[in-house]
C-alpha cells in the first residue's frame, strides 16, 4: 500500500453478472488503481458466472459462503437476503478479529467463517443492502460508505402498483413491508456517507427518506474506455476461448461470433438481465411493427444476465420465447452457459439455425462476446427498454462503442442519453446527439427505428463520435474513481469512536425489539 492509502472492502450479496455488480467491479478497481488495498466480499461467487477481474486475479475476492437460501418457495426474497447478509456481516467480524481463535481452534473457527483470517478495513463500502452498516460499525468500529442504487422501498411499492394489488393482498403486503421498510430507512440512516447513482434515485430517495439527515450525494456509474476498444475485444475473445476447456461453450462461442460478423441483415441489440421489470418484451414488439414497414428483414438480438437460480428469469425467457411464436418472429436460444435445467436437444447447432432467426435470445453470455456484439458491423442501434431504470449501465456500454441509443424517456437514460430530436427527413437536430428518448411504445420505437435503419454513414458516424465523446466526458472511470476516492478519504481515517458505538447499539437494539414484537404478532 501506498503512504495515505487505505485498506477498502465491498460488501456486495452476490457478485454474478449485472450492472449492480459491474459497478461494484469498476468501482473497485478505480480505488486499487489509485494505491488503495481493495477487496469484495461476497455471499455467492461463481467464477464461471462473473466479470473478468475477478476471474484474472486483477481483483481480489473474498467468498464468504452462506448456507441460507435465497428465498423459501420462491417467496421472502429480501428476509431471506438480509439473513444472508447477516450471515456475511458475522463471518466477517470474525475473520478481522479471531486470528487468535483460528491459531487455537481451528475447526471452529472454520465452523463459524469461511474468511481465511485477515486486517479490518479501513472503510466498508456497501451497496444494495443497508442492514450490515450498523453492525459492522457496532462490531469492527469502521465507516461505512452505502452506495443506493435506488431504494428497496420504492421498489416493492412499484412492483405492487404494476400487480395491481388492492385489498386484502395490498393491506397483508404493508403489514409484510412495515418491519422492512423501518429496518431499511434506520440502517441506511447509520452509513457515514450516502451515494446515489443518479439524480432520479437522489430525488426519490429524498422523498422515500425524509428523515434521513446525510443528503444523498450523485456519483455516476462509469465504463472503462479501455475495455472496449476493438482489440481489446479481440483480445479477450482469444482469452476466453484460451481459458474455456468446454467443448460445447466454445462451440456456441462460434455460433454467436458469426451472428457477430455477417451482415446479411441490420441487428437491432438488447441487453438486459432476463427479468420483467426490464420489458424486454418491448423490442419484440418493435421489431413485430417494423416487419409491416421495410423490406429488409430485422433481427433482433436479446442477450444478458440469467441465473437459473431465480424464478424470474425461468419465467421472463419463456414468456419471450413465446410471445416471440406469437408475434410470428422465428426465434432460437443460444445458451452462453447452459444452466442444467436447459435440455441441449432444443439448442441450435449450426449456423443457419442461428442466422435464420429473427430473434436470438443469448441468456449468459460471457462478458467477452457481450462486448463483441456492440462491435458487430450489422448493429445498428440499441434498444434500452426498462421504465423508471435507475441508472442504467448498458447505454454507456453501448455509446462508447459508438452505438446509438434507443431509451425510455424515463428514469437514468434521462441523465445519460442525448435526444436526437428528429426533423421532418428522419435527421438528428441535436449536434451532441447519442441516441432517442421516446415513450414506452412499440408503434413508436418502430417509427424511430425505419429512420435509424436508413441514415447514411455520416449520420452515423456523426451520433457515434458525440456517444464516445460524452461517456469519456461524463463517465469514464477516472471520473468516478476521482468521486469516490475523495468520499472514502473523507471518512476512512477515522474509527468509529465507542460513545457512538454505544448510541448504535441501542439502535440495533431497539429494531431488535420491533422485529420480534412484529414476529410474535404474525405467528402469535
Amino acid at each position: 500500500m501506498t503512504a495515505g492509502a487505505l485498506r477498502v472492502a465491498f460488501v456486495h450479496p452476490d457478485l454474478g453478472i449485472g450492472g449492480a455488480e459491474r459497478l461494484v467491479v469498476d468501482a473497485a478497481l478505480s480505488l486499487q488503481e489509485r494505491g488503495h488495498d481493495v477487496c469484495v466480499i461476497t455471499s455467492h461467487y461463481d467464477p464461471s458466472h462473473a466479470f473478468e477481474p475477478t476471474r484474472n486475479g486483477a481483483l481480489r475476492v473474498v467468498h464468504a459462503q452462506t448456507r441460507m437460501p435465497r428465498s423459501i418457495l420462491h417467496k421472502f426474497h429480501l428476509p431471506m437476503a438480509i439473513l444472508q447478509q447477516l450471515s456475511l456481516v458475522m463471518q466477517v467480524v470474525v475473520a478481522t478479529h479471531g486470528a487468535g481463535l483460528a491459531r487455537t481452534y481451528p475447526a471452529l473457527y472454520r465452523a463459524l467463517t469461511h474468511i481465511d483470517p485477515q486486517a479490518c478495513p479501513d472503510v466498508f463500502v456497501l451497496d444494495q443492502l443497508p442492514v450490515a452498516i450498523p453492525l459492522l460499525k457496532l462490531l469492527c468500529g469502521r465507516r461505512v460508505v452505502y452506495y443506493c442504487h435506488f431504494p428497496d422501498k420504492e421498489i416493492s411499492a412499484a412492483l405492487a402498483r404494476q400487480r395491481g394489488d388492492h385489498g386484502l393482498r395490498a393491506m397483508v403486503r404493508r403489514l409484510y413491508r412495515l418491519p422492512l421498510d423501518v429496518l431499511e430507512e434506520a440502517t441506511t440512516k447509520a452509513a457515514d456517507r450516502i451515494l446515489v447513482n443518479s439524480h432520479f434515485t437522489a430525488a426519490h430517495f429524498r422523498r422515500v427518506f425524509p428523515h434521513i439527515v446525510c443528503r444523498p450525494r450523485v456519483v455516476y456509474p462509469a465504463v472503462d474506455e479501455l475495455e472496449y476498444t476493438p482489440q481489446q475485444v479481440q483480445q479477450a475473445l482469444v482469452e476466453y476461448e484460451r481459458s474455456c476447456h468446454d467443448a460445447d461453450a466454445l462451440r456456441r462461442c462460434s455460433l454467436v461470433q458469426q451472428l457477430v460478423q455477417v451482415g446479411d441483415r441490420p441487428i437491432l441489440l438488447s441487453i438486459n438481465r432476463f427479468e420483467a421489470k426490464k420489458n424486454i418484451v418491448l423490442a419484440l414488439h418493435t421489431v413485430a411493427h417494423l416487419r409491416h414497414t421495410r423490406r429488409d428483414r430485422v433481427r433482433l438480438v436479446c442477450a444478458g444476465g440469467y441465473d437459473a437460480r431465480v424464478q424470474d428469469n425461468i419465467a421472463t425467457l419463456a414468456a419471450l420465447q413465446a410471445q416471440a411464436t406469437r408475434l410470428g418472429l422465428s426465434h432460437t436460444t443460444l445458451w452462453g452457459r447452459r444452466p442444467s435445467s436447459a435440455s441441449p436437444l432444443h439448442e441450435p447447432t449450426t449456423p443457419e439455425h442461428v442466422l435464420g432467426a429473427d430473434v436470438v435470445l443469448l441468456p449468459s453470455l460471457p462478458g467477452a462476446l457481450l462486448h463483441a456484439l456492440l462491435h458487430a458491423p450489422a448493429l445498428r442501434a440499441l434498444l434500452y427498454t426498462p421504465t423508471d431504470e435507475h441508472f442504467g449501465i448498458v447505454p454507456l456500454e453501448a455509446m462508447v462503442c459508438g452505438v446509438p441509443v434507443l431509451a425510455t424517456d424515463t428514469g437514468g437514460p434521462l441523465e445519460t442519453v442525448v435526444d436526437a430530436a428528429l426533423d421532418a427527413d428522419g435527421q438528428p437536430q441535436a449536434r451532441d446527439a447519442t441516441g432517442f428518448l421516446c415513450a414506452p411504445n412499440a408503434e413508436q420505437w418502430a417509427s424511430v427505428c425505419h429512420r435509424v435503419l436508413d441514415w447514411d454513414e455520416d449520420t452515423r458516424t456523426r451520433i457515434a463520435s458525440a456517444a464516445r465523446q460524452r461517456v469519456q466526458t461524463h463517465f469514464s472511470v477516472r471520473t468516478m474513481g476521482a468521486a469516490l476516492d475523495e468520499h472514502v478519504r473523507a471518512v476512512g481515517a477515522q474509527a468509529v469512536p465507542w460513545s457512538e458505538r454505544a448510541q448504535i447499539f441501542g439502535v440495533v437494539l431497539a429494531l431488535l425489539l420491533m422485529h420480534a414484537v412484529a414476529v410474535y404478532v404474525v405467528l402469535g
